[in-house]
């Protein structure tokens, strides 16, 4: 059976396998593993609790089935968030590289697990507003999941 949650599970550990090995630099010169979480960020731990970055959001958006013997349409986008207090203000460069290699991955390989497909439109969106030391960005995307085979009845 194909549902949402299983195409989002799919998604996290593609997510986490494409970014294997890449890394960001923090504020002390360390580099940093992406964390990556399906749907929301975990509580935070104190006011200024900052652990959860760098990370990937992979956020289930919308469904729609648009007629009895169409498949299934969910969206899917992706969330980046990278903290950098280097005084340049570059971050977005970071936030940019991650979603590139994410849409090139999806891109070259579009089915998933072995049964979501990607469909278009895939649009990326960068933060508007200058929120330093925090950069954003984020991804949309389609994917197509199998449509459901309808229980025949004695009255159908």
């Amino acid at each position: 059976m194909q549902t949402d949650i299983f195409l989002q599970k799919a998604l996290v550990e593609e997510v986490k396998e494409e970014l294997k090995g890449y890394t960001s630099v923090n504020n002390n010169g360390e580099y940093l593993k992406f964390n990556v979480y399906p749907q929301n960020l975990p509580a935070k731990r104190g006011k200024n609790d900052d652990e959860h970055f760098p990370y990937v959001l992979v956020c289930l958006d919308e469904e729609q089935i648009a007629e009895e013997d169409a498949d299934l349409n969910c969206s899917v986008y992706f969330l980046v968030g990278i903290n950098d207090r280097n005084p340049n203000k570059q971050g977005h460069f970071d936030v940019a590289n991650v979603l590139n290699k994410l849409s090139m991955r999806f891109l070259k390989k579009r089915l998933i697990d072995g049964r979501y497909r990607l469909s278009f439109p895939l649009s990326k969106k960068f933060q508007e507003e200058d929120t330093f030391p925090k950069f954003f960005g984020g991804m949309y995307t389609e994917w197509t999941l199998e449509k459901m085979e309808i229980e025949e009845t004695e009255y159908d």
